[in-house]
């Protein structure tokens, strides 16, 4: 980590103030934590409000994330300069303000315009809650109080959705997005009263050039994926995202100060570990996109209940964030990252049993399996993908780590979208498929049933389709060598 050069503390003998900033600041983690999955929950709502389109849908949740992973690059830099306490002030007020407009929004295009403001502002937390936790402890403590805040978020996750999951069924699909915008503007005080600002007085360099070139490929393979009519399409789009790219290379190579060192990538330690990070994210976003929206409309449970059903699933996640040292400690890093890889297959595996209806009882213990099992990997896929970080890229190499990490997700909202699509379009009538997934959730004339069959096919064939990767990726984990150090 960078040395920080501020660190304007409490005063002496506020040891509760330290901690009462801890709590701010996992507050602050938590709100952009669950908001894929509350949203995700109120899909089929916003849908019917705002007519909003299979495309819109998929930008509303891996749009989100995609301008969450692009901010992450310029966090360092703005924080560094700026102060870390003043850039999360900013970032709870744009995620606070995007909520209110994306509540408020009068059709789809404010309401994608929201949650591009959102985006932007959970880009800062993590960053900031890395450097001001820094900022409050000295080193020999903050191990403990990093685990602490992360023990926090990770108790409180579960039930973020069962609140968002009550509140649905008795109001209109801005209600979540108001919660979010209260809830940031409560923290804001907290933020400037108990937190020390944290900077180091210069921060890394931005590379300008480069952050925009990896914008450019990142929105050109998303967008191209979401929205491609046909194979022509399709293979135009990714011959795009593939000559951004080449330039985004040519760009680290010839920079003073790049994004990252390349050199990284003949590690394979580094490859293996960060690709562990952001194709599990891809997984796992991937099937909080579907689920939700099937268990509402293929279903007809409440939001309610497809909130207390997907408790499991965070739950477990969460345990598994807390066990993974001690598992890491028997295991090793490769035996703890493909064990978790391998738990995360099956569940996926039971899920893609939706027809005929397996029953919740199974669909219970296969979301618990797959929380486990995406939980598991991430703390020492972390951990190793940063170890073996060259010293040229110690600055900027975790936004980095992050921004793939949010990358991920969001392609695995829009290849999920793109298979459901496919399906959904092979499994109904011209005319029927013309309307796309959307029609799910808004009749299709007599054609409701096809249109939920459709459906369901396309959520098996994508769940079916992150196993393979899953154990793909378990394959890797196996095959490469780990030159990085087993973090304790």
């Amino acid at each position: 980590m960078t040395r920080l050069t501020e660190a304007v503390r409490p005063a002496a003998g506020t040891e509760a103030r330290r901690w009462m900033a801890v709590v701010v600041l996992s507050v602050c983690v938590l709100l952009p934590f669950m908001d894929i999955t509350m949203t995700s929950v109120d899909l089929p709502k916003i849908t019917r409000e705002l007519s909003i389109t299979w495309v819109d849908a998929q930008w509303a949740v891996g749009g989100y994330l995609l301008v969450c992973g692009i901010g992450m690059l310029v966090v360092p830099a703005i924080g560094g300069r700026w102060g870390y306490r003043r850039t999360l002030l900013a970032g709870m007020a744009l995620f606070g303000g995007g909520g209110v407009l994306a509540a408020w929004a009068p059709g789809p295009a404010a309401f994608l315009a929201g949650r591009v403001v959102m985006g932007l502002g959970a880009a800062t937390v993590l960053p900031a809650w890395v450097s001001i936790t820094s900022a409050l402890f000295p080193a020999q403590r903050r191990k403990r109080a990093f685990a602490v805040g992360a023990a926090l978020v990770s108790a409180a996750t579960p039930f973020g959705p069962i609140a968002g999951g009550a509140l649905l069924d008795r109001a209109w699909y801005g209600s979540l997005f108001v919660l979010d915008a209260v809830v940031a503007l409560l923290v804001l005080p907290c933020i400037a009263g108990l937190t020390p600002e944290a900077r180091t007085g210069r921060g890394p360099r931005p590379d300008v050039l480069g952050i925009g070139l990896a914008a450019g490929a990142s929105l050109a393979l998303f967008g191209t994926l979401t929205a491609a009519r046909d194979g022509r399409e399709l293979t135009a789009g990714l011959a795009a995202a593939v000559v951004v790219l080449a330039g985004f290379v040519l760009r680290q190579r010839a920079a003073a100060h790049p994004l990252i060192d390349l050199a990284v990538l003949r590690r394979p330690g580094f490859v293996w570990s960060q690709l562990t990070i952001s194709l599990v994210n891809c997984a796992w976003t991937g099937l909080l996109f579907l689920l939700p929206t099937y268990l509402l409309v293929v279903r007809g449970s409440t939001a309610l209940a497809v909130a207390l059903l997907l408790v499991p699933l965070a739950a477990m996640a969460s345990v598994a964030s807390m066990v993974t040292g001690r598992v890491t400690r028997r295991l090793g890093v490769r035996g703890t990252v493909i064990t978790g890889l391998l738990l995360f297959a099956a569940g996926l595996a039971l899920l893609s049993l939706l027809t005929p209806w397996p029953g919740y009882g199974l669909v219970v213990f296969a979301l618990a399996l797959s929380g486990l099992g995406a939980g598991l990997p991430q703390a020492p896929a972390l951990a190793t993908a940063l170890a073996a970080l060259p010293e040229r890229s110690a600055a900027n190499g975790p936004g980095v780590v992050n921004a793939l990490r949010h990358l991920g997700g969001a392609l695995g909202v829009a290849v999920a979208g793109l298979t459901v699509a496919t399906a959904y379009g092979r499994g109904l009538p011209d005319a029927a498929g013309a309307t796309a997934p959307a029609s799910v959730i808004t009749p299709v004339g007599g054609l409701r049933e096809t249109a939920r069959a459709a459906f369901t096919d396309g959520v098996s064939l994508s769940l079916r389709g992150g196993v393979v990767l899953l154990l793909a990726l378990a394959l890797l984990a196996a095959v490469l060598p780990d030159r990085g150090p087993e973090p304790g």
